[in-house]
């Protein structure tokens, strides 16, 4: 029996394992789409007077259209897009321990070692600053 409940708990962990790659990749789409969107409102408002009450555009809003002025439909976008980075970071995070459980389990060391390496984090631009100095 202890057979069977420790194939059953690898099963489980891999299928949500599959889940959260599938939630990351929903996400990515979704921030790809923000980030066109985001693109486009910036050009529109390039074309339109600077702080123009009557620059407006059309927003989709679940269901319906909605008209919002420029301003107020890029800030709403990119809150969305700050929502959606914040959303990624913790579904990559869980990913990670995730695997590196996974490979715990399975007593696969390769896997662990990869889980270790996807611990691994990135230079970012401050840092980056502080080494030139």
């Amino acid at each position: 029996m202890e057979a069977v409940e420790y194939q059953a708990k690898v099963e489980a962990l891999a299928e949500d394992i599959l889940t959260d790659k599938q939630l990351a990749i929903d996400y990515d789409r979704k921030r790809q789409e923000n980030r066109e969107a985001l693109r486009s409102l910036r050009e529109q408002s390039k074309k339109s007077k600077p702080n123009s009450v009557l620059a407006t555009t059309t927003v989709n809003m679940g269901d319906f259209f909605i008209q919002l002025p420029l301003p107020k439909a890029q800030k709403m976008m990119e809150e969305a897009q700050a929502e959606l980075d914040k959303a990624i970071d913790d579904v990559r995070q869980r990913l990670k321990a995730k695997v590196k459980l996974l490979g715990e389990l399975e007593g696969d060391e390769k896997l662990v070692s990869v889980a270790k390496a996807m611990d691994l984090k990135s230079v970012s631009g401050q840092d980056l600053y502080g080494i030139s100095r």
